[in-house]
């Protein structure tokens, strides 16, 4: 709930019963079909994708004049209701917020999105146009938040996937180094063109050849999420691979990491991280397998793996675990 105990929780824990598993688990399951366990979810995904930093969200109107100041409100509401919706209201595989042609949008949206609004105030719930959008990487909340003032960002887009979704690090670009896209020319128009540079350089490859070629396949999008077909001019060019992986388009990336190894396991992680209120250790990684193996073994349900992390020995004892053999 992201809140204090109430009055039961309180009292089952008085009159000893948070001490068994039955009562332990009865209690979480009550927890979690109230009403409020769907603002606490919210909270977590707030947090886990950064939807936050959607509240500073600056856009030059001049370049992009779909902007208004609470674009990026409308962005996070959109993301964060349809979570809810598969984690609350369809208990569907998680995985799915990755290819989902469905979504919760409004009119300032759906201008965006160039479809008919679908209500006059609020949001509802539409299709979106799958040949073009579907998933979180077709949100405007991923799409603008990763993308520069003036631009889209195949480095950022990339980056955000590999961090926030897959749980891998980028390491930090080498001191005294030119980080910055040559400006458009008449034989370099498109974003793949530009970033070849950087693609080529030594100091630089190691670097962007693990975020690049991923925020390319978004490159259909601009800087604030709006569908295009050219950059420049030139027509854009969105396929690559995702380790090992190839993929023709925005579509087939989304269900690359739907599917990626790490992208499950990352889910795991972090919600463990913020049940538990820190980082887990090394000798932790035992329990996040056995979750994650868990996670897979329901179906991907979130709801399930929430009870999983509450009947672990990582959220059931306090500080980390150091005798992991004998929990397990």
């Amino acid at each position: 709930w992201n809140s204090a105990p109430d009055a039961t929780l309180l009292g089952a824990a008085e009159d000893g019963v948070l001490e068994t598993r039955e009562g332990l688990f009865a209690q979480a399951v009550r927890l979690l079909d109230a009403p409020q366990a769907r603002q606490g979810i919210r909270n977590f995904f707030n947090e886990q994708l950064e939807l936050y930093e959607l509240d500073s969200l600056s856009k030059d109107p001049k370049i992009f004049e779909h902007f208004h100041r609470d674009l990026g409100k409308d962005a996070r509401d959109e993301t964060l209701q349809l979570l809810e919706y598969l984690v609350f209201d369809e208990n569907a595989d998680f995985r799915d917020v990755m290819t989902t042609e469905y979504s919760f949008i409004n009119r300032r949206l759906a201008a965006l999105y160039s479809i008919p609004s679908p209500t006059v105030e609020g949001f509802a719930y539409v299709k979106l146009p799958g040949e073009q959008r579907s998933g979180l990487l077709g949100h405007a909340s991923f799409l603008g938040l990763h993308s520069h003032p003036v631009s889209s960002s195949a480095t950022l887009r990339g980056r955000a996937v590999r961090t926030i979704l897959l749980c891998q690090s980028i390491p930090a670009p080498p001191v005294n180094v030119d980080t910055s896209i040559p400006e458009p020319t008449g034989t370099t128009r498109t974003l793949r063109e530009r970033v070849a540079e950087h693609l080529a350089s030594p100091s630089c490859a190691g670097c962007h050849q693990l975020t690049d070629p991923i925020g390319l396949g978004l490159e259909n999008f601009d800087g604030l999420g709006r569908w295009r077909e050219k950059d420049h001019g030139a027509v854009i060019d969105p396929s690559g691979e995702l380790d090992g992986e190839a993929f023709a388009d925005m579509q087939e990336l989304g269900r690359a990491l739907r599917n990626h190894p790490a992208f499950a396991p990352c889910v795991v992680k972090t919600l463990a991280r913020y049940a538990v209120g820190r980082a887990t250790t090394g000798q932790e990684s035992s329990w996040l397998k056995t979750l994650s193996e868990r996670f897979e073994h329901h179906g991907f349900r979130f709801k399930r793996l929430i009870l999983e992390i509450v009947m672990s020995p990582l959220f059931r004892q306090a500080g980390p675990l150091r005798e992991l053999e004998e929990q397990l």
